[in-house]
């Protein structure tokens, strides 16, 4: 996918002469000093001997994080300072911009790694958004070459503007305490440095413009498409307004959860593992500890991160001593009561066993003891696909009823939003009322707010997406949001079948929901009579329409970029471990059908 390109084996020149601790103006040797304290004292990082890797996209963070590196460098004792660069392949000016970082590290007598590689190609190998495709990419890079190095550290220039925008958008996740203060400015395990992370923007803007050097500019970082840049474009403005010293009380914030996650980590019991927990300790334990007890236990077993209101349920049910539910984590991670306390699992396959991931409960368990669990699962979220006729609408409807799901139409959204006037709803309306399609930037983030606001239990999506754009759209989105997809529900059925199903329903003149279809035995009614109650049938117009639904049908059965190729998009998601998959053979009937599927969710 790319290619590292090593540094030029020429000896690097000398660096500019301002570049010395005491030649540099005041204010910037102070603000060097300081980040030497900082990662010395309280990230407790010794960089005697080490090899700093600085990555270096050009911007004035980065910029002036070299810089400092420079200056820093002997009186630190680094045994190597580098700086790195990756091209991501996604803008025209790109390769200018590798020529800047180059002249920029030459002027300052740093040798340059670079690396070019298709960010957008990687982003749809990998079924993933351009942020998080770019941010595999550089992070990739930056182990390669720390892998060549002994005790090699990458540098970051994250700085305390960030870290605010960081805590805003972890808020609006639900992080919990001490995750809501912020990225670490150490990270052991990934050797990452932010040295600058306590320092705010306007002060390194100060550093650059002392020093004149050159910066480059991302357009990307304006895009309102990414949630950090509506946080930094709104929220961090907003919170300044209200509090000009809020950056300030960012910093304090990061520093108090730096303190409380080293307290909780050493003041856990240690026990000898970490995934079985004695009823004995449980029950002598704060529920502060226990929570954190959990979370250690869920960390074990690997990747997937639980979300508190499953943990909290998880603790209530401990506390009530519930032996033998089992409640469900991400990753494939489940937790087990039982008498003797409880016990974390996770398979192989990522599957946490025969345990219901919408109840917590053991299969087998009668309706009822359903049912009541069902307020202390973990919410499910679903997407279903299938042709018009399929049954796609009552078998959502059957799933929405058992697990106290929001079943949430994309027409139905639609119409909420132009009739409740919402800003986004009129924008729709201007294009619907020139008969032209309303477009995903307007429809995508609709879905999203109707997710958010009514399927804080779980939801099922049913009408959206109808092609292969929006599907990657929709999962970039969500992906953006911090929201999960668990099932994506395709129910198969032959074009043919599909077309006499909709050319075979009848409307009961009685009540249109008793179910009439002439083509299908179950519910064949009888002649001319409704087969519930006896009235008269009548048929859609739009029902007897064979070329409207050979057009509908031409866009639901096409699987290169219609909805079956939105569909299959999924698939190969799920394939990747990153969703689930249902097919279901819509030819049977509809308790055969909802038998299948309420088996397979279970």
């Amino acid at each position: 996918m790319h290619t590292t390109s090593p540094p030029d084996p020429s000896p690097a020149p000398a660096p500019d002469s301002r570049l010395t601790l005491a030649a540099l103006p005041p204010r910037a040797a102070r603000l060097s000093l300081a980040v030497a304290r900082f990662l010395t004292g309280p990230c407790g990082h010794d960089p005697a001997g080490a090899t700093w890797i600085v990555a270096l996209s050009g911007g004035p963070d980065s910029t002036a994080l070299l810089a400092m590196a420079v200056v820093l460098a002997p009186r630190l004792g680094l045994a190597n300072l580098v700086a790195a660069h990756l091209d991501h392949g996604l803008r025209p000016q790109s390769a200018a911009e590798v020529q800047a970082v180059q002249a920029l590290c030459q002027g300052l007598g740093v040798s340059l790694h670079t690396c070019r590689t298709d960010v957008a190609a990687l982003a749809r190998e990998s079924r993933t958004g351009l942020e998080d495709a770019g941010r595999q990419a550089r992070y990739a890079f930056f182990s390669e070459l720390r892998a060549a190095s002994p005790n090699a550290w990458t540098l970051t220039g994250h700085q305390l503007n960030d870290l605010a925008e960081d805590q805003f958008m972890r808020l609006t996740r639900g992080a919990g305490w001490p995750a809501l203060g912020g990225m670490p400015a150490v990270d052991p395990d990934r050797r990452i440095l932010r040295p600058l992370l306590l320092t705010p923007r306007r002060a390194i803007d100060a550093f650059v413009a002392a020093l004149k050097l050159r910066t480059l500019c991302d357009p990307s970082n304006t895009d309102p498409a990414f949630l950090r840049n509506r946080v930094r474009q709104t929220m961090l403005p907003a919170a300044l307004a209200e509090n000009p010293r809020y950056l300030g009380a960012a910093a304090r914030l990061w520093q108090q959860a730096r303190l409380d996650a080293d307290f909780f980590a050493t003041t856990l019991p240690p026990v000898p593992d970490p995934t079985r927990l004695s009823r004995s300790l449980l029950a002598t334990a704060h529920p502060a500890t226990r929570l954190r007890l959990y979370r250690r236990a869920l960390a074990a077993l690997g990747p997937g991160q639980a979300l508190a209101d499953g943990l909290f349920a998880l603790d209530d049910a401990v506390n009530r001593r519930a032996t033998g539910r089992i409640f469900q984590f991400p990753g494939g991670k489940a937790a087990r009561i039982t008498p003797e306390g409880l016990v974390f699992s996770r398979q192989p396959n990522g599957r946490p066993g025969r345990e219901s991931p919408l109840t917590g409960l053991a299969r087998g368990g009668n309706e009822a003891d359903c049912e009541k669990s069902n307020m202390e699962a973990v919410p499910v979220n679903i997407l279903t696909f299938g042709p018009n006729g399929s049954g796609k609408g009552t078998q959502g409807s059957l799933v929405k009823k058992k697990y106290n799901l929001a079943h949430i139409e994309s027409g139905a959204i639609f119409r909420e939003h132009i009739g409740g006037g919402t800003e986004l709803g009129m924008k729709a309306k201007a294009f619907i009322d020139k008969g032209e399609l309303v477009p995903d930037d307007i429809t995508i983030p609709m879905i999203l707010e109707t997710l958010k606001a009514k399927g804080g239990n779980g939801w099922l999506l049913d009408g959206f997406p109808r092609n292969m754009v929006q599907a990657e759209k929709l999962w970039e989105a969500l992906q953006k949001e911090g929201m999960k997809l668990d099932y994506v529900i395709e129910i198969l059925l032959p074009r043919e079948v599909a077309k006499n199903r909709i050319m075979g329903r009848r409307l009961c003149a009685n009540d249109p929901n008793h179910p009439n279809n002439i083509f299908i035995d179950a519910i064949k009614p009888n002649g001319d009579v409704c087969r519930v109650c006896g009235g008269a049938l009548k048929s859609r117009s739009d029902d007897l329409d064979e070329a409207a639904i050979g057009k509908r049908h031409d866009i639901y059965y096409d699987t290169k970029t219609g909805t079956l190729a939105a569909a299959y998009f999924y698939k190969d998601l799920a394939a990747k471990g990153l969703t689930k998959y249902i097919e279901l053979n819509g030819e049977g009937t509809i308790d055969s059908i909802k038998e299948t599927l309420l088996a397979q969710l279970d």
